[in-house]
């Protein structure tokens, strides 16, 4: 019977030099199936706006930065691997390792995700926010169980619409985010980020829709048994298009 030294050195041993080329090949099988997430109707991969395009940039990199770190623990599985006989880095592998792989990686990497946090808290909400409030179009928006109420301060109290946000496009967007019962929350994905709308609160959501168009939105908060009901679609127009939208929402006061 042979030692676990012997049979460590055995030639018979099976072969790691295939391991890069089959991760290689499961990775092209991969990517393709995660190119079709991008294509939905709820996919922030799929920008419309500038706070989306910098959630998207940040997501691109902390993908990015995790499969380069992926590749480089399965580099160096398997370099230990094929190392015949197995043996213990030296101290100063040891070294290297530590000051790499735990101090230099994590600063580089969490240095990185900051920079681009502070870039998307800034896409969200800039600093000029409440002097454009006089240009910007307003909508009260009022969670119910389980559907959407949109109102237009500009038409008056009775104008509004459910389960259908009409804005202009490329004009800055103020809402204002109301719940008549639990917690739900506002999401158009493409759009904006997702925001809480909370009973006896009012929480405030700039957006700015780069195109016209219909974009999907959804309840992201589990409000109930009826959570799957409260989709909504916020529909974006033409600037020249919004007074006869507007009349036409006045004119039928659901």
């Amino acid at each position: 019977m042979k030692s676990p030294r012997e049979v460590l050195r055995s030639p018979k041993q099976p072969s790691c030099r295939r391991a890069p080329v089959r991760c290689g090949a499961a990775v092209g099988m991969v990517l393709p199936l995660l190119a079709g997430c991008v294509d939905t109707p709820l996919s922030t991969l799929a920008p419309a706006s500038e706070v989306t395009r910098s959630v998207a940039h940040l997501w691109w990199v902390m993908a990015a930065g995790t499969g380069v770190v992926l590749l480089l623990m399965l580099t160096l599985a398997v370099l230990a691997i094929r190392r015949h006989p197995p043996r213990a880095p030296g101290r100063r592998g040891i070294l290297v390792l530590l000051v790499a792989g735990g101090l230099i990686l994590p600063a580089a990497t969490i240095t990185a995700l900051l920079t681009f946090s502070l870039r998307l808290d800034e896409a969200q909400w800039p600093a000029f926010t409440r002097t454009e409030s006089a240009e910007a179009f307003h909508v009260d928006v009022v969670a119910h169980r389980w559907w959407w109420e949109f109102r237009y301060p500009k038409l008056g109290d009775e104008a509004r619409t459910m389960n259908e946000i009409h804005v202009p496009a490329g004009v800055p967007v103020h809402l204002r985010l109301m719940s008549s019962d639990v917690i739900h929350a506002f999401w158009v994905p493409r759009v904006a980020g997702k925001l809480d709308a909370v009973p006896g609160k009012v929480n405030r959501l700039r957006i700015q829709v780069d195109e016209p168009g219909r974009y999907a939105g959804v309840c992201a908060e589990f409000c109930g048994e009826g959570h799957a009901l409260m989709p909504f679609t916020l529909v974006a127009h033409e600037k020249g298009e919004m007074d006869s939208v507007l009349a036409e929402i006045r004119e039928r006061r659901p």
